[in-house]
């Protein structure tokens, strides 16, 4: 099995990818290196069918990256992700998701091997994997469940380490942005060496990566004119994007909410409960309206959230023949994430106050008294809280021990066992206990003393109910009334503690066991058994959903698989008056899962050259994925959704409720890709591509964010999402149930377009390349009612993609010296697609926007490497694509840049 690494250009080769081939590689060790299989196949020295990206170190070092999500940000055949505060997912998370069809059908290998689960979600967090060993990146844009198993629905992602290095290398880096914030000092070490005569190799990398974040947009200049998608009372259309936009019922001192009597409407609470006048603006909406006297959190919404990660990395590897390796390695891997969210309001219903209340101003008890009402309705942000805290802990380990060797013949084999655990960790701080504030907001005077009580605990003086023998009166009327004793009674914490194990054992076997006319037939076989098991525990007030925010819930459950596959790849021309070459591929995999029963995947596929200068190729598969262990087994947890409710245009805030579903079934999806690869000999150097694909997934498990299942309901009748939106007697929208269910199809079609040319120029060489991405159909359908969000790019949340994407690369490269340019073009699109402009918003349109990156090396040593990089050279803004929460982010899309002009400078060195 001791062969010199051969990597293999494959299409949609990252933008640049060959112009990075030009530059000389840093010395190697020229030793003895691992067989790498291309991702795609299990077959060695085979150009698979499948689309496949791939790029190695050098690539790696132009991108001048720490995260491996930053490493394909710039491929359009992904759609980005970093969570930034959204409630329902890991702060600070980053996942892959290739073609928009979600993270969990994206398969993530580390040397061809499976990596667990990083949290409850069953999604694998790249910030686990660390980058002092990478030595290649390969992204298969297809499905490839038959090769690779189950999750690989749209494609895999296998991330190959260096395990022969020789010697000490490193990269030591700082970044910051134009704003002076978003400083992320980074350093990446990496050292191997043989032992006893060349036999025994050990290598070992460290990672260190501290992003210290921005969480006010506000610093911006684009995000500090308090930006918001406002409702129009009077519409159509019925909503627009507006500066200046305020709460029309939230203030921090207090305001009226307006279900009260219109003589107690329009009122404030200045310091010490003073009454003042409310002034209204105008487009006054049950949550925003344009000026008056209203206040804004927009300003403090999160552009990047604070990321710290320290990643390790170590293997020894014995040869124990000429033929035959033993292995063993370690992976460990600590994140911490930060972000914060709005502060906590009154805003999903009004607080009732009743008129004996002694913290009621007497002014507004007197309003009542001569209208004879005896509540009073008040909103109000308790912002003596300060805002909800996000934060979680990952610690990450994973396990490996192998062997694998060759056998007579030229055959392949391998053997692995692997165990890895995650604990996961996460606490929702600032949070408000919702029974303990209608508790303490609930007050009369004690007649025994004529001070303020809970009601409760006078009406119930010996209860063993902590929440009412421990209760303290709440006093909201003015900003700073809730201190001391008050705060602390309602205010706490909600926890997730969790963790995820996964046992792996595998084997592969492959070689050539006869041939045809035209070459070696190859054949591969292999098996896998995994058990996956996951137990999560909660504070006892989420699990009752107590709090206002999170509140998430226990589960425990587990899941085994068994799986048996073949792969054969048959040449059947070589060199032939009838063309140059042709080879079909063919696999089948049979697994059985312990939840749902046995699944069959399969694939077929063939290349076809009639010249050595062309090459077609296409592929059929049907591939799978399971449901995870969370999907399963997890109880319904609570997050805070703010809504437009089309039938009125009000704005909701009421809970979302998530949840698994035991009796999920495997998702199925057909998958076909079909294209052509041009390296024409007349212009050396030229290298053209095209591939087109297209997914159909029947079954697929889905859970709609609240307003999709708003507006699918009430917009496009789909009346059985309807049964999930519980109303009261008037008809508002009171909570929205998004449990998951197999009810849905899903579709993508689309196609990829690389073109590469490389010239000689003055002392080195001069490379152009473009990668561009259309999409045409990402659609999701319910009852037979379709949506399709190509285009909508206002919510990463809701899905969608920009219709095109494209890279347009130029680099300069000689012995010593390279310099670039890369310009990303991210298409106009739309809030939602199932908006009608003039009707349903007033301008439904999102810009395009183009970014220029720049990025420049020299070799002052044979062994000292000094870089900078600049992205977003010009600083271009975000467009305003402003989101449905109670603080908006100013564009809450995954397409566009938020930080603005970032730098970054460093040092790589390699002895």
């Amino acid at each position: 099995m001791k062969t010199q690494l051969k990597l293999k250009t494959a299409l949609l080769s990252c933008a640049s990818a060959c112009v990075m081939a030009a530059q000389p590689a840093w010395a190697q060790d020229e030793g003895v290196q691992d067989t790498i299989t291309v991702t795609g196949t299990r077959i060695s020295d085979f150009d698979a069918p499948t689309p496949v990206t791939a790029f190695d170190e050098e690539e790696i070092d132009r991108k001048a990256v720490f995260r491996i999500s930053d490493l394909v940000v710039d491929v359009p055949a992904f759609v980005p992700h970093q969570n930034i505060g959204k409630f329902s997912e890991a702060i600070g998370t980053s996942y892959f998701n290739l073609r928009g069809l979600g993270f969990a059908r994206t398969l993530t290998l580390l040397d061809g091997r499976r990596l667990a689960p990083t949290s409850p979600d069953g999604i694998v967090d790249t910030n686990v994997i660390p980058l002092s060993l990478i030595k290649k990146v390969e992204i298969v844009t297809g499905g490839a469940s038959a090769a690779y198993g189950s999750d690989a629905v749209s494609g895999v992602v296998n991330l190959t380490l260096d395990h022969r290095l020789e010697g000490v290398k490193g990269d030591i880096q700082y970044g910051i942005s134009t704003y002076d914030d978003v400083s992320a000092p980074a350093v990446s070490l990496a050292a191997g060496h043989s032992f006893a005569d060349d036999r025994l190799h050990i290598v070992a990398g460290f990672d260190f990566y501290d992003n210290n974040g921005q969480l006010a947009q506000g610093t911006r200049p684009w995000g500090d004119d308090n930006t918001a998608l406002v409702t129009l009372p009077d519409g159509p259309p019925n909503r627009t994007q507006a500066n200046n936009a305020v709460y029309s019922q939230l203030t921090y001192g207090g305001v009226s909410s307006l279900n009260n009597i219109p003589e107690l409407q329009g009122i404030q609470f200045g310091p010490g409960g003073e009454v003042q006048p409310f002034q209204y603006g105008t487009a006054v909406g049950s949550t925003w309206m344009i000026g008056g006297d209203g206040v804004s959190m927009a300003n403090e919404a999160n552009i990047y959230p604070k990321v710290s990660r320290q990643a390790g990395y170590a293997r020894a590897t014995f040869d124990l023949t000429d033929t035959t390796e033993l292995f063993a390695d370690a992976l460990y891997s600590h994140t911490y994430a930060f972000s914060d969210s709005a502060y906590v309001s009154t805003n999903r219903s009004p607080l009732a106050i009743d008129i004996d209340n002694p913290f009621l101003p007497q002014g507004v008890r007197d309003i009542m008294m001569d209208n004879g009402v005896d509540t009073y309705y008040l909103r109000r942000i308790l912002g003596e809280q300060g805002p909800i805290t996000n934060a979680n802990d990952i610690d990450y380990q994973r396990y490996g021990a192998g062997a694998k060797g060759e056998l007579s013949g030229g055959w392949n084999w391998d053997v692995t066992f692997q165990y890895s655990k995650s604990n996961f960790y996460r606490e929702d701080g600032g949070n408000t206990n919702l029974r303990r504030l209608s508790l303490g907001t609930d007050v009369v005077l004690d007649p025994m003393t004529n001070d303020p009580v809970c009601r409760s605990s006078l009406n119930n003086p010996s209860s063993t109910d902590p929440d009412i023998a421990n209760c303290v009166p709440v006093n909201l009327f003015g900003e700073g009334s809730l201190n001391g004793s008050a705060l602390d009674y309602i205010s706490g914490t909600a926890v997730l503690d969790s963790e995820q194990k996964q046992t792996l054992v595998s084997f592969n076997l492959s070689g050539s066991p006869f041939q045809t006319w035209a070459g070696d037939v190859s054949v591969a076989v292999g098996g896998e058994w995994r058990k996956d098991e996951l137990s999560a525990t909660t504070d006892p007030i989420s699990a009752m959903t107590g709090w206002y925010a999170v509140n998430s819930q226990p589960l425990s459950g587990e899941v085994s698989v068994k799986e048996a596959y073949t792969e054969v790849v048959v040449p059947l021309m070589s060199d032939q008056p009838m063309g140059y070459s042709m080879d079909v591929n063919g696999a089948a995999r049979v697994t059985d899962y312990s939840t749902s029963g046995t699944v069959v995947t399969w694939k077929a596929g063939m290349n076809y050259s009639p010249t050595p200068d062309i090459r077609f190729r296409g592929t059929y598969s049907r591939d799978i994925r399971a449901p995870s262990v969370n999907e399963l087994f997890s109880g319904q947890s609570q997050f805070v959704n703010q809504l437009v409710d089309p039938r009125d245009n009000s704005n909701p805030t009421v809970p979302l409720l998530t949840g698994g579903n035991p009796t999920l079934d495997p998702e199925k999806s057909n998958a076909w890709t079909v294209g052509v690869v041009l390296t024409p000999g007349f212009a050396n150097g030229l290298s053209l591509s095209f591939d087109y694909y297209s997914f159909k997934i029947k079954d697929a498990i889905a859970s709609l964010d609240g307003q999709t299942i708003v507006d699918n309901c009430f917009i496009l009748m789909q009346t059985s999402l309807c049964d999930a939106i519980m109303q009261n007697s008037n008809g508002n929208i009171t909570e929205v149930q998004a449990t998951l269910l197999n009810a849905a199809a899903a579709s993508a079609k689309g196609f990829d377009v690389q073109m590469d040319y490389g010239v000689p120029f003055l002392s080195g060489d001069l490379n152009f390349s473009v990668l561009a991405n259309y999409v045409g159909e990402l659609s999701t359908t319910i009852s037979g009612v379709k949506s399709d969000v190509v285009g909508q790019l206002a919510s990463e949340t809701a899905g969608g993609v920009p219709e095109w994407r494209f890279n347009l690369g130029a680099r300069y490269v000689t012995d010593d010296f390279a310099a670039g340019v890369l310009v990303r073009y991210v298409d106009n699109g739309v809030f939602r697609t199932a908006y009608t402009e003039g009707v349903d918003i007033d301008d439904n349109t999102i810009p395009s926007r183009t970014y220029v990156d720049v990025d420049i090396s020299k070799r002052i040593t044979e062994n000292i490497q000094l870089y900078g990089k600049i992205n977003n050279l010009f600083n271009v803004a975000p467009p305003a694509a402003t989101t449905f929460i109670t603080q908006p982010n100013y564009n809450g899309g995954a397409f566009h840049d938020r930080i603005g002009r970032y730098f970054k400078v460093g040092a790589r060195f390699q002895f």
